[in-house]
């Protein structure tokens, strides 16, 4: 059907809706069976089997597989089985790895997925944009992302951006009793509206009449998904640095290669001996541990009300030095609470806090103010904001709750508080006009019928309605406007870190418009009121924590400037506020701007566009910057920002350009989204600090055997075992390791910091000397002993075994016991506890189980060429590996001490 030209009422049966009532349960099952749900096309999900299989798809497996069947065919078999049995145990480690960090990813995937406000059985409700339906009414106002394809039954100055859709980069404005052609492009339909596009302005109501892949959008997108590169900077710098890395270990492989075959091994064991040093050495794992680790992270934080849209974001956040901040509701509590009332040159005080409406409006003498008269000047200002809204205050389950704007919410509650009947206004003052409030306007207007006329109500910014105001109301009536009081009046509001609302009306003609700009001339001024929303205490704290941390916070609001310096006092934010307006932004050069911005603390009356140069002024400067939006038009500036933090309360749009999403709307959420981005980024390191650490003992053990003209200390299934049993299951319970003292209590790092930094090399070095002395150590002592009274060549294969078997054991258990050095690159992991990783503490139980098995189960063992050990030989192995956490620990120790000398 062609949706644009068939009316309001054919639309409605087709579907079996009601415009007034939407969809019933039934309706909705019904209309979901027979139309689909509104889900675009989606890329094929690999099979586990093909993802499974893909885990082969690697040239350290091909080599392995090469290996394992050269083995079979050449040597013994059972060096084959051991071969294949690690082949698909990594395989299976790598697959599970996999399948997580695609859950974790999916479930952050429908945590962020944008919703839509509807009408169905007679309420409205807010559902997910995927439970929509074809029939159901959907209403549309600004940054909302279009759900599915809606023609429009009633518009108010809605205003599209349709330029994804059809290329066209102006903005339409849409009207629901357009007159359109049938055969009108896209472009020209002015009564529908298009999944996927951007409402800027003004709202609407519409019948949704194609959803998912049958929509204009899933057409266009057949077969084609959305999907961004996840890759972060972080991963990208560990892919090149793998490759480098690799490159030197193949080097190193490649000589003792030779210097095997040189010292009579045979060129088969070589091969193997230099397949499984490269398995063990190569860290082929360490960029699906950082992808597992980041999802792990990411996964927690959502936990913790961020929502991380971009792997980016959490390597960035580390190193944040300057975070931009909206004022209501994030640095304060969002419950608007009016507390002074101007009006008739008398100032009344309102009492109580928040939505419950207890409390009174008191005069100034401290009694209840009367509004028996209600044209009198705080009768007419109460009224005002009573009917001037597009809010109400509910109860539910037995609390009161607002549906609406938070502003729009204290008015109403002001007016309650002295008197007012929200229901019996609103029967005796039926408003048949409406002008939502638009940022760029600057005012709320409402068109009211009361006692045979008609009026214009307007709430707005003092400035915006001083400037449409002619005439003063007082207790006298109409009398000339007295601006300079006013305006001392809004000062002196504004100085008590009240917002301040001004209202005005006027009596209209019944033919005047409430959208003409004309009709909003030589309104009558009545009066203001003033509210708070008072600073969140842990927002306070949280900016103590990110000072101590090294990063500056800069609010941003739209507030006025005493406002706006007031909050900041009581939140503490410095000793001296400095204070920047819109205005003053617009007079001043970018040069200019860069050399103030990262010394000034609030930045007040600004406009979404000021946001944008204020980030680039302080990128400028070499900060990383984080800035908070939540409205379409800070869309621009999120994106700008090195981290975009979009409102849980805000915009699709606003969510779609930002880089984390903040749930609660709550400043202490974002100060901990950055304590927990340094804690994710630390676990990183430690992983690589282990990988990095055990690959070199490895290597090192290996190389200085074979330079020493010493008989191989480890068997490539062996070297293969240990790989299995340390690397393969010990590095993602790293990922869990948690804040290590205060990470706030030290500077951000350096955005362009190394990936391993020169005390992390040094610990690599000093770790993998421990377990080349100690494995050699007990190599060489094991060979000699057992040598000693052994003559015959049976018992010197014995011998042999012997001492392979405890080296065998006493690196591997080096590796185990390294993993707890690991968890902290300076600190003590006494001081953090030993036991306070669970899942590392499984992990290295599970491990030490293998690793007795491999000893002294039969069958595994003839398989890894090892013999079963003493108690004593348990003993000598275990002591030697310990040192590694006495060494390190000593090292820690001395390093800290020296760092304070």
């Amino acid at each position: 059907m062609n949706w644009h030209t068939t009316p309001f009422d054919d639309i409605a049966t087709h579907f079996e809706t009601d415009l007034a009532n939407g969809l019933t349960d039934a309706g909705i099952e019904k209309s979901r069976g027979k139309h689909g749900k509104n889900e675009l096309p989606k890329e094929k999900v690999k099979s586990p089997i093909l993802l499974f299989l893909e885990q082969f798809n690697n040239p350290i497996i091909y080599i392995l597989l090469a290996a394992g069947v050269l083995t079979a065919l050449l040597a013994d078999p059972t060096d084959s089985i051991i071969i294949f049995a690690v082949v698909f145990v990594n395989t299976l480690i790598g697959f599970y790895q996999e399948k997580k960090a695609e859950a974790a990813l999916n479930a952050l995937k429908n945590l962020t997925s944008p919703s839509a406000r509807v009408l169905r059985n007679g309420a409205q409700s807010t559902v997910t944009a995927t439970e929509l339906v074809c029939g159901d009414i959907v209403f549309v106002e600004s940054g909302t992302k279009v759900p599915a394809d809606i023609r429009l039954v009633e518009t108010q100055e809605l205003v599209v951006d349709e330029s994804m859709l059809t290329g066209e980069s102006l903005a339409v404005t849409k009207k629901a009793l357009a007159d359109v052609e049938e055969n009108a492009s896209l472009g020209d339909r002015l009564n529908m509206l298009y999944a996927g596009t951007v409402v800027q302005r003004g709202r609407g109501r519409g019948i949704v009449t194609e959803v998912g892949a049958q929509s204009e959008l899933g057409i266009i997108t057949k077969n084609i998904i959305e999907a961004g590169d996840t890759m972060s900077p972080l991963q990208h710098r560990l892919e090149k640095f793998g490759k480098k890395l690799s490159i030197a270990i193949g080097v190193a492989i490649l000589i003792i290669f030779v210097g095997g075959i040189l010292q009579d091994n045979t060129l088969l064991q070589m091969f193997l001996t230099a397949v499984g040093m490269a398995v063990s050495a190569i860290p082929e794992g360490l960029p699906v541990s950082v992808t597992v680790a980041l999802s792990i992270g990411v996964y927690t934080m959502a936990k913790r009300n961020a929502i991380i849209r971009k792997l980016a974001a959490v390597e960035t956040l580390g190193s944040t030095t300057i975070i931009c901040t909206d004022k209501t509701g994030t640095l304060t509590a969002n419950a608007m609470t009016v507390t002074r009332i101007i009006a008739g040159g008398r100032t009344y005080t309102v009492t109580g806090l928040g939505y419950e409406p207890e409390g009174a409006v008191l005069d100034e003498s401290g009694e209840r103010a009367s509004i028996v008269k209600r044209d009198s000047p705080l009768a007419t200002v109460l009224s005002i904001g009573l009917l001037c809204t597009e809010s109400k205050i509910v109860q539910e389950n037995g609390k009161t709750l607002l549906v609406g704007d938070p502003t729009e919410g204290a008015l109403i509650v002001s007016a309650r508080k002295a008197g007012f009947d929200s229901e019996a206004e609103a029967a005796s003052h039926s408003v048949v006009g409406l002008r939502p409030f638009e940022s760029e306007n600057q005012y709320m207007a409402v068109t009211v019928r009361a006692h045979g006329k008609t009026y214009l109500f307007v709430k707005g910014s003092a400035e915006r309605i001083l400037r449409m105001s002619w005439r003063q109301w007082t207790d006298d009536g109409e009398q000339p406007i007295d601006t300079e009081a006013v305006e001392r009046d809004v000062a002196t509001l504004s100085a008590q870190a009240l917002r301040v609302i001004a209202f005005a009306f006027r009596e209209i003609g019944e033919n005047e418009d409430v959208h003409d700009d004309a009709t909003y001339r030589n309104c009558i001024y009545a009066g203001l009121q003033g509210m708070y929303d008072p600073p969140r205490e842990e927002a306070k704290r949280a900016i103590e924590d990110c000072r101590t941390a090294g990063i500056k916070v800069i609010m941003i609001t739209g507030d006025h400037k005493e406002t706006a310096r007031a909050i900041a006092q009581q939140l503490n934010m410095e000793s001296t506020i400095d204070v920047v307006t819109g205005a003053e932004l617009d007079g001043m050069s970018d040069r200019t701007l860069k050399g103030i911005a990262d010394i000034t603390e609030v930045f007040a009356r600004v406009s979404p566009l000021h946001k944008l140069r204020i980030v680039k002024a302080l990128q400028a400067r070499n900060h990383v910057v984080a800035m908070t939006g939540d409205g379409v038009n800070d869309a621009p500036a999120l994106k700008a920002a090195d981290i975009g933090v979009a409102m849980g309360s805000g915009t699709d749009v606003a969510k779609e350009a930002s880089s984390m999403v903040v749930t609660d709307d709550n400043f202490a959420s974002i100060a901990q989204a950055v304590r927990y981005g340094r804690v994710i980024f630390d676990n990183l390191r430690h992983i690589i600090l282990f990988i990095l650490s055990t690959s070199f003992g490895g290597v090192l053990t290996l190389t200085i055997s074979i330079l020493a003209r010493m008989p191989l200390p480890l068997l490539p299934a062996q070297l293969l075992w240990i790989n299995l049993v340390t690397d393969g299951i010990s590095t993602f319970p790293l990922a869990y390791e948690k804040e290590h003292g205060n990470v706030m209590g030290r500077p951000p790092r350096e955005s362009n910091a190394g990936l391993v930094p020169k005390d992390m090399l040094v610990s690599i070095l000093f770790a993998g000397m421990i377990m080349m002395l100690g494995t050699l150590g007990v190599y060489q002592w094991a060979l000699h002993f057992y040598s000693y009274f052994i003559v015959t060549p049976d018992l010197q294969e014995f011998a042999l075994r012997k001492a392979r078997t405890m080296a065998f054991v006493t690196l591997a258990l080096f590796q185990i016991f390294n993993v707890h050095n690991s968890r902290s690159l300076g600190k003590s992991i006494f001081s953090i506890g030993p036991f306070s990783n669970k899942p590392l503490i499984i992990v290295m139980f599970v491990s030490l189980t293998l690793q007795v098995l491999a000893i002294h189960l039969p069958g595994l063992n003839d398989l890894l060429r090892v013999i079963p050990l003493t108690l004593k030989e348990w003993a000598i192995c275990t002591g030697v590996s310990l040192t590694i956490i006495v060494l390190l620990e000593l090292r820690k120790f001395l390093g800290g001490r020296w760092a304070k000398a």
